[in-house]
C-alpha cells in the first residue's frame, strides 16, 4: 500500500512545458499524494507515500469538501510516533488542563479573525443550526474523534453550559 517516496519525487518533479490538462492534473495528484503523506499525516516512514490517499484524489474537485483539519488533528492525536519525553509532556500538560477551574479558561476558539474570514456567513443562520451544532463522531481509517460544538456554544450565541 506504500510507494518509495523517492520515486514519486523523481517521477513527478517536473512538469513537462507541453503537458495537457490531464497531464497536469496527474501531477497535482501526485503532489498532493506526496504532501498527505509526507506533511499533512506524516509517521516515522516519512521515505514513503501511502496509497490510502488515491480514492480522495480521484476528484480534484471535491478534495476542498473533506474535513482535513478535522482529519489531520486526530491522525497527530492517535499516530504521531511518542517517545518517553513526549509521553511526559503530553501527561504534564493534562494535569494542568485537569487542574484548571472554570474562571481559568475562556473558550473562544472561533473568536479569531482568521476563522471568521473563511466562516460563510449563511452557514450560522438559525435554519442551518442543527448543522453546525451537531455532536458527531469523525472518523478517518481507525480513528474517531468526537466533534463536541456543545462546547463552544457562546460562541455562536448559545448558552454555555459547564462540562
Amino acid at each position: 500500500m506504500t510507494v518509495c517516496y523517492t520515486w514519486f519525487h523523481e517521477r513527478f518533479r517536473v512538469l513537462p512545458a507541453d503537458a495537457s490538462e490531464e497531464i497536469v492534473r496527474i501531477y497535482a495528484r501526485a503532489y498532493i499524494l506526496m504532501m498527505l503523506s509526507s506533511q499533512l499525516f506524516a509517521d516515522k516512514n516519512a521515505n514513503r507515500v501511502h496509497l490510502r490517499w488515491l480514492p480522495y484524489l480521484a476528484s480534484l474537485d471535491e478534495l476542498g469538501r473533506y474535513s482535513w483539519g478535522s482529519a489531520a488533528l486526530a491522525w497527530w492525536a492517535t499516530y504521531l510516533p511518542r517517545n518517553d519525553a513526549m509521553g511526559q509532556r503530553v501527561m504534564s500538560a493534562r494535569l494542568m488542563l485537569d487542574r484548571l477551574r472554570v474562571h481559568d479558561f475562556v473558550w473562544e476558539p472561533y473568536f479569531s479573525t482568521e476563522v471568521a474570514a473563511i466562516i460563510h456567513p449563511e452557514i450560522l443562520v438559525d435554519q442551518h443550526r442543527m448543522l453546525w451544532t451537531s455532536i458527531t463522531s469523525l472518523i478517518y481509517f481507525a480513528t474517531i474523534e468526537w466533534h463536541q460544538v456543545d462546547r463552544v456554544l457562546s460562541q455562536f450565541g448559545g448558552v454555555q453550559h459547564l462540562p
